[in-house]
């Protein structure tokens, strides 16, 4: 939408007569001004209005799936491995403490301690629980529950290489025996692991009075991870370290010890604890109000006190100076900075005021439109934004 609304602004200038090149130093001025960074709040995609206590339920684990595949020789084996109901007690745990950690970083979510919905066998336990109220807490407002499907393969190979091996035998002087240099073409095996897999994660936020889905979500995540294996530009890497290599024997007459760190695979656990983390934080976004910090012009031709205290964030002063200065004197860069010091401070009535009033003055400023612009834009969010701040007792 910046285009048709930049067009349509051009237009406008246009309309007054103004040449282009005006037009366009108009809109750099305004871009280069000082901004005032301001704390605004958007609503949550879904409405959450009436929910402030929430209780997090079980997290049923569905098919769990695990190869083992090994490589030796060319030949493969493969293995399933089964999770006792021990293990998937554990994972199931593991997840809900995840999904936990996210809520609790909220302020506009208060997280119950209970068990009472944790503790049932599945989900369709949680749900006959709910439609017969058969729990003895009563300050919850919604229980957030899921289930996960996870596929997985640990495979543990080895890649074939053809490459060419150069040897370098340095000078004896001593012997008067000159430099040999080698090159064998020779197969190299890279033993390598690999953790792969698809996750299905599946979140239901469910309010209980009255008893409604307030909202669910089923996310898909495909993960792989691979240690040891062929290097990257092997017989580049190979060519340079053997030059290297014949720099620094020349170099040095004492034996050199190297050493490696081997990386390792993950374990199932705490790969999919991370792909749940990700899939967690994702859903909390979509259900609490969030807090986001902008940037915002300051006019520059109206009161210059007035605006320094604007960049300093003295909204208060500043609205106290400026509203005497627009008394006697409403030059249309104090009424927009009015304007921005009443949006800083919440009251989007009176910024919108003081930017038409602006706008009317210059209606070719198109910092002035683009202020009237944000407050109507946030006027349309306000109504889902006050239902739900005010449900939460903010």
């Amino acid at each position: 939408m910046l285009i048709p609304n930049f067009l349509t602004v051009v237009l406008l200038l246009r309309k007054r007569h103004l040449p282009i090149g005006w037009i366009f130093c108009l809109i750099l001025l305004s871009a280069c001004s000082e901004k005032s960074h301001l704390q605004i709040l958007r609503p949550a995609e879904i409405d959450t209005s009436g929910i402030r206590r929430i209780a997090i339920g079980v997290f049923d684990i569905g098919v769990i799936q695990e190869d083992f595949i090994t490589e030796r020789e060319g030949d493969w084996t493969k293995k399933r491995v089964n999770l006792s109901d021990e293990e998937r007690q554990i994972l199931s745990r593991n997840i809900r403490s995840r999904i936990t950690n996210q809520l609790t970083r909220v302020p506009f979510f208060e997280v119950i301690q209970t068990d009472e919905f944790s503790r049932l066998e599945n989900g369709a336990a949680l749900q006959r629980m709910i439609v017969t109220q058969d729990y003895n807490i009563r300050d919850v407002d919604a229980v957030l529950s899921g289930k996960i499907w996870l596929t997985s393969e640990r495979l543990d190979g080895v890649d074939i290489q053809k490459i060419s091996l150069k040897y370098f035998k340095p000078t004896n002087l001593q012997q008067k025996i000159p430099a040999e240099k080698l090159t064998i073409q020779q197969l190299v095996w890279w033993p390598y692991r690999q953790l792969s897999g698809s996750l299905i994660v599946e979140l239901k936020f469910v309010r209980l009075q009255p008893i409604e889905i307030v909202a669910t979500d089923i996310v898909h995540r495909r993960f792989a991870q691979r240690v040891g294996g062929s290097p990257s530009r092997i017989a580049d890497q190979t060519e340079e370290r053997m030059s290297l290599l014949q720099d620094f024997l020349e170099d040095q007459n004492t034996d050199q010890s190297v050493t490696s760190n081997s990386e390792v695979l993950p374990s199932l656990p705490v790969m999919i604890g991370e792909m749940v983390m990700s899939v967690g934080a994702d859903f909390v976004r979509r259900i609490f109000v969030s807090q986001s910090k902008v940037a915002y012009p300051v006019a520059e031709d109206g009161d210059e006190q007035a605006r320094l205290l604007i960049l300093g964030n003295a909204y208060d002063s500043a609205l106290q100076r400026l509203q005497m200065k627009t008394a006697n004197d409403p030059r249309p860069a104090d009424l927009y900075n009015l304007g921005l010091c009443f949006e800083a401070l919440g009251d989007y009535r009176s910024a919108l005021l003081n930017y038409r009033a602006a706008h009317q003055n210059d209606d070719t400023n198109l910092m002035y439109a683009k202020g009237i612009g944000r407050i109507e834009n946030l006027q349309r969010q306000f109504p889902q934004l006050r239902s739900q701040i005010q449900s939460r007792k903010l």
